[in-house]
């Protein structure tokens, strides 16, 4: 029987043609990722890199000086760095990888520069300007100034130094969002009627909710803008009576102040600002020194501009 069965399978199909139980047509994963075209790509390209490598690679070396020296100097910037970053010196082995990494950066430097990589490059044209502007810091330092130099600086610059006016208050709210159009006639109304009696008990109670406090002891008009707005601080900084004012404008609304303390401002005097003086007439003095360099650098060239370009490149952008 079994003889029997075999001939007739050999007879009617060929072993290929028998279906297997738990057998698909789906292809296998082998199969399925040969056929990925990413895989052609990344092949080909694998491909045209070595082809390049191997017909050019000679010609990616440069002709420039085969000498690198490692001074003496250059050993203990080398150890100083280490000691700032790690809190102290290196072991003789973490000392020899530090040199060896130095060789190694110095001969990728020196290929890079030689075969021209710095060049046309804008984030190393600004770091090498940046580091001519800290060269002429270094040949050019600014000098500490004498108290006679601040004063005549202070005395130049006095609005700069104004230390403006402080002010001591209560203040009573009116929200712009309850009130709308009605803001400000209410205030005038309220103001009357404390101005015609100062001695208006409860006043606190009057005004509408908020989360601004009621009292403010000589506050700055720092404090005034950071708290109110800008608006509110320029407003107040008019007020030079005591009593009752307003109504004054704020982001939040309208408001009714009773002043009862005014520190006027005044130009400061240099012990009161001779930190922030000193700075800046430093800073002027930088400035000043780096304009001079610059200038003496500038006579050694010969600058030609095509203006014809320049026009036409303005009136594009104008247009």
């Amino acid at each position: 029987m079994q003889d029997t069965a075999t001939t007739l399978i050999n007879q009617e199909t060929s072993l290929s043609e028998i279906p297997v139980k738990g057998q698909d047509d789906r292809p296998k994963p082998l199969i399925r990722i040969l056929r990925e075209p990413l895989l052609h790509f990344l092949v080909l390209g694998a491909l045209l890199f070595g082809l390049y490598f191997w017909v050019a690679g000679p010609s990616i070396t440069s002709d420039s000086p085969k000498h690198i020296d490692i001074s003496a100097g250059t050993i203990e910037f080398l150890k100083t760095t280490w000691q700032r970053q790690w809190g102290r010196e290196p072991l003789p082995q973490e000392l020899e990888s530090l040199v060896d990494n130095y060789v190694r950066d110095e001969v990728l430097y020196q290929e890079a520069l030689a075969l021209g990589l710095d060049q046309n490059d804008t984030i190393v044209r600004r770091r090498v300007i940046q580091k001519m502007q800290f060269l002429t810091e270094d040949v050019s330092p600014v000098r500490e100034p004498s108290d006679e130099e601040l004063q005549a600086y202070l005395g130049e610059h006095a609005e700069r130094y104004t230390i403006p006016g402080k002010f001591s208050f209560a203040q009573i709210y009116f929200s712009r969002d309850m009130r709308r159009d009605r803001t400000d006639a209410e205030a005038q109304d309220f103001l009357n009627q404390l101005q015609a009696n100062p001695n208006l008990e409860r006043f606190q109670q009057l005004g509408d909710r908020s989360m601004l406090p009621i009292t403010y002891t000589l506050a700055s008009a720092e404090t005034l803008t950071n708290t109110f707005g800008g608006t509110f601080a320029q407003e107040m900084a008019g007020v030079t009576e005591t009593g009752w004012q307003g109504p004054l404008h704020s982001a939040y609304g309208s408001h009714l102040v009773y002043v009862s303390d005014i520190q006027p401002g005044h130009v400061a005097t240099l012990a009161e600002v001779r930190r922030d003086a000193r700075r800046d007439w430093m800073r002027d003095q930088r400035q000043q020194l780096d304009e001079q360099f610059y200038e003496q650098l500038r006579d050694r060239y010969t600058v030609s501009i095509d203006q014809d370009a320049l026009k036409q490149a303005i009136q594009e952008d104008q247009g």
